[in-house]
C-alpha cells in the first residue's frame, strides 16, 4: 500500500462515438506555487499570459505564492472528443488531516492506516500531544501550507488563546495613532530590506536563522539584525506580551493569523504595504498578500512591538 490514502469520487462510463463535439469548458483555478510564472503557468494550462491577465485582472506579471487564478474561462470553447466505453476512476490523495475535537493519534492512525510512530515522524511530535486545528502530514512528502512555529518550544505548556481571548487583549490595548518616528522608519527600512534578501530560505520547524525559519523565529532575527533586540518567543507570546495594536499599518509592522497551526494567535509576517506581506511559511521565506482567502480568513490585526513604539 502506498502511503497515499486514497478517496474514491467517483466512476463513469463513456459511451463509445466517433464524433468530436465543442463543449464549453467550466471555469477552472490554479493556486500559484513557489516557482511559478505566468509563462510557465500558461504553458501549463495551454492559455496565453494575456489571458490570464485579463481573466485574473492583473496589471503586470507578478504573482505570488497561494493565489488562485483563472487558468480557464467558462467562455472557452474545446473540444472534447469521446473514445471507445471506458470505466474510469478518479482519485485524490489525502495528504494532510486536520485535528478535530476528540481525535487521537491512535485514532488517526487507524482511520488512515499509518502508524503512530510514522505520524510522529513526518509531523516532528515528541510525544502523542495533539490540538484541534492541527495539520498533521498523512505521508513524508506532504505540503503543510501557512502553519506557524512550534509554540511549545518556547513555553512550558502550549497556550491556544480562544477568540474570547484575543479580544479582550485588544480591547485592553489603545491603539497606536501616531506614524512611526523618522528614527523607527530608518530601522524599518532595514527590517524590510533584510527581511526581502531571505525570500526562499526553507522552512523549518523552530528554526531561527538564515539555515531555515518558522514564523516567529524570522521576524524575530531580521528585528534583530534591523538593530532591535528581540527575544525569542512564539508568534502568541508576541501578540499577548510585547507589541500594541496600530491605528494605521505601516510597511515594517507585524501581523498576526490566527488557527493556522494550532487555534489562537499562531502566525505572524512582516507587513510590506499594499497588502503586501513576507513570512516564513511552509515553503520557506516568501510574499503573500492578505486578500487572498486563507489569509483574509484567520487575519487579526496588525500591531508593532513596543520597543519600536516607544522609540
Amino acid at each position: 500500500m502506498s502511503y497515499n490514502k486514497k478517496l474514491l469520487l467517483f466512476t463513469s462510463a463513456i459511451i463509445a462515438t466517433s464524433i468530436v463535439t465543442p463543449q464549453i469548458a467550466e471555469a477552472s483555478t490554479y493556486v500559484v506555487s513557489k516557482g511559478d510564472t505566468l509563462t510557465k503557468i500558461a504553458k501549463t494550462s495551454n492559455t496565453t499570459i494575456d489571458q490570464l491577465k485579463e481573466w485574473n485582472k492583473l496589471k503586470n506579471d507578478t504573482i505570488f505564492v497561494g493565489q488562485k487564478l483563472v487558468v480557464q474561462s467558462s467562455k472557452t470553447s474545446k473540444p472534447v472528443a469521446n473514445t471507445n466505453t471506458i470505466t474510469e476512476s478518479i482519485e485524490k490523495d489525502v495528504s494532510t488531516y486536520k485535528i478535530e475535537k476528540g481525535d487521537t493519534l491512535s485514532k488517526i492512525s487507524k482511520k488512515f492506516g499509518v502508524s503512530i510512530a510514522d505520524l510522529q515522524k513526518w509531523n516532528k511530535l515528541d510525544s502523542d500531544k495533539i490540538f484541534v486545528g492541527q495539520v498533521l502530514k498523512l505521508n513524508p512528502t506532504a505540503q503543510i501550507s501557512n502553519i506557524g512555529e512550534p509554540v511549545k518550544d518556547f513555553a512550558n505548556e502550549v497556550i491556544a488563546t480562544t477568540d474570547q481571548q484575543i479580544n479582550n487583549q485588544l480591547s485592553k490595548e489603545v491603539p497606536i495613532k501616531q506614524a512611526p518616528s523618522s528614527n523607527v522608519q530608518t530601522i524599518y527600512k532595514k527590517v524590510i530590506e533584510l527581511a526581502n534578501t531571505f525570500i526562499g530560505t526553507p522552512y523549518l520547524y523552530g528554526g531561527n536563522t538564515p539555515e531555515g525559519f518558522d514564523c516567529s523565529g524570522f521576524v524575530r532575527y531580521v528585528y534583530s539584525n534591523a538593530g532591535i533586540n528581540i527575544v525569542r518567543k512564539s508568534s502568541n507570546d508576541y501578540f499577548l506580551n510585547d507589541t500594541t495594536t496600530v491605528q494605521t499599518a505601516v510597511p515594517g509592522d507585524l501581523v498576526f493569523f490566527k488557527e493556522t497551526y494550532i487555534a489562537g494567535i499562531s502566525h505572524m509576517g512582516i507587513y510590506l504595504g499594499d497588502g503586501v506581506f513576507i513570512h516564513a511559511g511552509s515553503d520557506g521565506v516568501e510574499l503573500s498578500k492578505l486578500e487572498y482567502e486563507y489569509w483574509n480568513s484567520r487575519f487579526v490585526t496588525f500591531k508593532r512591538f513596543n520597543q519600536i513604539a516607544s522609540k
